[in-house]
């Protein structure tokens, strides 16, 4: 089972959203249909709207033409918030929850690639350590640090 409605924090994830976009001068100008952050918002607002925690087929429509580059640290935190989230479902992990799409947003625009998960969020983390070291010690770090009611740091 996924995460509840009344269980997502909402404002921590929009934070999280909105600290990750970047200014027109830094690159020019978004490009709507391939910026991973807008399409983690457009995903976000879709589930407040509807009272929902999931997009249907909105994990096969993540774009993964978003080539800007990115501040790490804030994808990192992204990723290390949206785990805090996370019920780790295990078995019953679905592709099209919320947390996993914006969980695939980041990773995209810090990793280049979507990761595997596997409904753990301790197994995730061991695996993102072993295959990206630095990054992976830098949003375990910020995982054991965070508590979910702080939604400003």
């Amino acid at each position: 089972m996924g995460i509840l409605n009344s269980e997502f924090h909402y404002e921590r994830v929009a934070n999280d959203l909105y600290k990750c976009c970047l200014q027109k001068e830094d690159y020019g100008g978004c490009q709507e249909p391939e910026c991973i952050v807008r399409y983690a918002k457009r995903c976000l607002v879709h589930c407040l709207r509807n009272s929902v925690t999931y997009v249907e087929n909105g994990s096969e429509q993540i774009p993964y033409t978003d080539f800007k580059v990115y501040n790490e640290e804030d994808f990192e935190a992204g990723i290390a918030h949206i785990l805090k989230i996370c019920r780790s479902c295990k078995e019953d992990h679905f592709d099209n929850c919320i947390v996993n799409i914006i969980r695939n947003c980041y990773e995209i625009g810090l990793f280049g690639e979507a990761q595997k998960y596997k409904g753990n969020n301790l197994l995730y983390l061991k695996e993102i350590n072993e295959h990206y070291p630095e990054k992976g010690s830098r949003i375990t770090e910020e995982f054991r640090n965070t508590k979910l009611d702080d939604t400003n740091e």
